[in-house]
């Protein structure tokens, strides 16, 4: 059994074989950069296993440098993501990972695939595939749809669908018709006002139009397949 819980925004913990995996990491209430609306579920400093931390790119509501530096040091997490963000973090390099767009490797018993994502405004931005016993997860990162999702198979793709700098409602559902994943779990949405969203329109559309299940989660809430 593995379990995806939403901390908020586009964080999330990822039990899967054994591990616990972190994605994106943006856990302060209040963040100067923007208001935020829908605050996180919990903070760095109470999440007590951290084995891995995914991380897309490098904006601030993806990587936040306190909240990875306190997981790896606390955690002794390995932390893999793009060059730009790794740069940001002050941690050991040991425990830096390189993203590279197509790499394919297998760590702590955890299989990666580090995908495309279609995301301009950040200097190098990816997604990933993680899987194990037997399941894949695809977390999006910031991304607009692309012909390449046809190409990634996965149960569960965790997608934005805020519409600013990434794929809004009606173009999470032309992913899901290319990923036709078993479920969706909509993330990147609601936090502060740009992103605003009807997520009960959302998960109609998804019902309707394809034959993924919605999994419409608020932040501290989980879901195991």
């Amino acid at each position: 059994m593995a379990r995806l819980e939403f901390l908020g925004h586009a964080s999330f913990i990822l039990g899967l074989a054994g591990r616990a995996i972190v994605v994106d990491p943006w856990l302060n209430a209040k963040p100067p950069e923007v208001r935020r609306e829908v605050g996180p579920s919990t903070k760095a400093d109470n999440i007590k296993k951290a084995d891995l931390v995914f991380i897309t790119h490098d904006h601030y509501d993806h990587c936040d440098p306190y909240d990875v530096s306190t997981l790896a040091t606390r955690c002794f997490s390995h932390v893999i993501a793009p060059e730009d963000a790794l740069a940001k973090l002050n941690i050991s390099q040991r425990q830096k990972i390189a993203a590279i767009k197509g790499d394919k490797f297998n760590f702590l018993g955890i299989d990666v695939d580090v995908v495309e994502a279609v995301h301009p405004q950040a200097s190098y931005a990816v997604g990933y595939v993680l899987g194990g016993e037997g399941k894949r997860v695809y977390f999006a990162g910031d991304t607009y749809d692309f012909y390449g999702m046809s190409q990634i198979q996965a149960d569960v793709a965790v997608l934005p669908i805020g519409g600013t700098y990434t794929m809004d409602v009606l173009g999470a559902i032309t992913a899901l018709k290319k990923l036709r994943p078993k479920y969706v779990v909509p993330m990147h949405y609601n936090t502060f006002s740009r992103i605003h969203v009807d997520i009960d329109d959302f998960a109609k559309r998804v019902k309707k139009e394809t034959k993924t299940e919605p999994v419409v989660l608020s932040p501290g809430e989980s879901f195991d397949f």
